[in-house]
């Protein structure tokens, strides 16, 4: 069931969808890592005697870290550069994740199967880095499952700029029109949209779903109805 769905005039011309790719965001779709990055940051203020703010969060989803290190910075009139409060992220970061890992969204190895037996080529497209992607998902064995990565190195300009997106679908062999891009953030959905691609988007309890507008499928998880009917692997 989803608590929502939201599809435009253009989502309903023919459904199943006709596309030809198929492109994850990482984090908030792929893995539940958005409750880990809350923590660090948690632990970084703590230290200062600051307070977690949850729109602060609502604007770095998404974002490149230099990009949402600046927001950061500003928002609590820090004195410490961007790079050092990154370096110091980085630390809380995965002392939050301990020795468990990051679990993976729910649903994500059967998509992941359905799509591989219809034969649909996948890849991801995040604003983090290689070393954090191949950290995260290593413990999952997935990695081998996609085609290709691209990261914040592989772009000049981060989400909600569409350059991943355009690239991604250049890399696919086709325009973005016939790819479908799903993101859980606001700066992910308008960074797909931008590039004329289509958006699923999967929206967890930390984002701002008034911002999701735009998206053509707003689905409640990875396991939802509609999105295996939207992609035609129901």
């Amino acid at each position: 069931m989803t608590f929502s769905t939201a599809i435009s005039a253009r989502s309903t011309d023919q459904v199943p969808w006709f596309y030809h790719s198929v492109v994850f965001d990482l984090d908030g779709v792929l893995i539940d890592s958005e409750p880990v990055f809350e923590e660090a940051a948690k632990r970084l203020l703590g230290r200062r005697g600051l307070l977690w703010a949850p729109e602060v969060a609502h604007a770095m989803m998404g974002a490149p870290a230099k990009q949402a290190f600046a927001f950061f910075r500003k928002h609590y009139q820090l004195l410490e550069s961007i790079e050092e409060l990154a370096a110091e992220s980085s630390v809380d970061f995965y002392a939050a994740i301990g020795e468990g890992g990051i679990p993976l969204m729910a649903g994500v190895v059967d998509l992941l199967d359905q799509l591989q037996r219809n034969g649909t080529p996948i890849a991801i497209a995040t604003s983090s880095s290689r070393r954090y992607v191949d950290r995260v998902l290593e413990p999952h064995g997935l990695l081998e499952r996609f085609g290709f990565v691209l990261t914040c190195e592989d772009v000049d300009l981060g989400k909600p700029h569409p350059e991943v997106y355009e690239k991604a679908a250049k890399r696919m062999g086709h325009s973005p029109e016939f790819m479908v891009v799903l993101e859980d953030s606001v700066n992910g959905v308008r960074a797909a949209k931008a590039a004329r691609a289509k958006c699923i988007a999967v929206p967890h309890e930390r984002v701002q779903r008034a911002g999701l507008a735009s998206a053509d499928l707003i689905v409640s998880s990875l396991e939802d109805v509609e999105l295996r009917r939207f992609l035609g692997i129901d």
